[in-house]
């Protein structure tokens, strides 16, 4: 069955396909929008790169309608919006060949494109002299040998992370201790004579991970089997946690808005769970409004200055990224903070989450969360696409 909607107001929603109905990832969120697409004239189609029918450029996807959801065969959309969160390099591959073919085929563009991972933005932002005083000193891994030097010269105390993970997937804070419990730093030599070595973290499925090692070789071996051949990045281990010892970051919503200019959506405090090195909601983290939070855990000369500071970096960051890697639709930036009360960028995503307002009860910025796409990608459709239709 074909739709006689034209495919210049059609906007496609790309999810990877998974078990259940329906049968695709996200399910939730594209509900609301296909139901804010109905508000402003753009239909939605939801599906998998892997559905398209290549002989007539067409695909089987899902709406969203007053029973509930559909599945349809309309004709392929001229805007994708890429919703895609990779599990695995397999995964990756496939989409992204079927996302290439589509381009190259069917003459569709990306509403966004994906930043490619942790390391890519790091160079990327490490360029630009006014973020230096925010970015962790970062560097990839390269082998037990180097995280032992490394080990050495921040004090026994190091993160590691994917490099394309998220949820704070397969992170591990590596502390070196010594036999009398007292942490390295403390003016002995920095060594790993009488040292032993404590892991803390997540795998891959997001499980907690605690390991000791009486001897720090083999704790290092035995991360250099957990990441194999994966790229993984190493930074200072920074103390970013609450009074009461829970981790916590700042999550900032930036999207593009009805015009395609840079807009501030909100943002949220996401507060982890006691022991945990993560503040993720997928690890358990729960979501608090940030004013409220800030003055609890900060001196008020602090919060006003780092309140300014979010929003005045949160401002600054896209353009900067989209300058050096392409067209952006939204990023989320997760910012720590010290007990010093600086302000540290520790991660930039192009496919964030948004139940962070639901959490904290801010309904203004829980709705224009889901409307801002929708509305940039009406002004996409109508300033660009139009003009190049038969």
């Amino acid at each position: 069955m074909s739709e006689d909607q034209p495919k210049e107001y059609a906007l496609g929603v790309l999810e990877l396909d998974s078990q259940g109905s329906p049968p695709f990832t996200e399910a939730a969120y594209c509900r609301k929008l296909c139901k804010i697409g109905r508000k402003y004239g753009v239909k939605v189609i939801v599906f998998s790169p892997r559905w398209v029918h290549w002989h007539d450029l067409t695909v089987s996807g899902y709406v969203y309608g007053t029973h509930g959801w559909a599945q349809r065969t309309v004709p392929l959309p001229s805007l994708l919006y890429d919703r895609c969160a990779y599990s695995n390099s397999n995964q990756y591959q496939r989409s992204r060949i079927a996302i290439a073919r589509m381009i190259r085929d069917a003459n569709v563009s990306l509403l966004g494109i994906g930043l490619r991972g942790k390391w890519d933005v790091y160079q990327s932002l490490s360029k630009e002299p006014s973020l230096l005083d925010i970015l962790p000193p970062t560097r990839l891994f390269a082998g037990a040998g180097s995280l032992a030097d490394q080990l050495n010269e921040y004090g026994g105390d190091l993160f590691l992370k994917p490099h394309g993970g998220t949820h704070g997937k397969s992170t591990i804070h590596v502390r070196r201790l010594f036999s009398n419990d007292t942490a390295a730093g403390n003016g002995r030599d920095a060594s790993f004579v009488g040292a032993y070595l404590q892991l803390r973290g997540r795998d891959g499925r997001n499980r907690p991970i605690h390991r000791t090692f009486t001897h720090p070789g083999e704790g290092l071996k035995w991360i250099a089997r957990f990441i194999g051949k994966r790229k993984f990045i190493v930074q200072p281990y920074l103390t970013l946690e609450t009074q009461a010892g829970e981790p916590f970051d700042i999550r900032v919503l930036m999207q593009k808005n009805e015009k395609g200019r840079w807009s501030f959506t909100g943002m949220a405090a996401r507060v982890g769970r006691q022991h945990s090195v993560t503040s993720n909601l997928h690890g358990g983290g729960h979501a608090v409004p940030v004013v409220p939070f800030l003055e609890s855990q900060f001196e008020p000369e602090h919060v006003q200055r780092l309140a300014q500071q979010l929003h005045s970096y949160s401002d600054s960051i896209p353009p900067i990224l989209e300058a050096r890697h392409g067209r952006l639709t939204e990023v989320g930036l997760d910012f720590g903070i010290d007990r010093e009360a600086r302000l540290w960028l520790l991660e930039v995503n192009s496919k964030p989450g948004r139940s962070v307002f639901s959490q904290t009860g801010e309904q203004q910025a829980a709705i224009k969360s889901v409307e801002n796409p929708i509305l940039y990608a009406r002004y996409v459709m109508v300033r660009y696409l139009r003009r190049v239709s038969p």
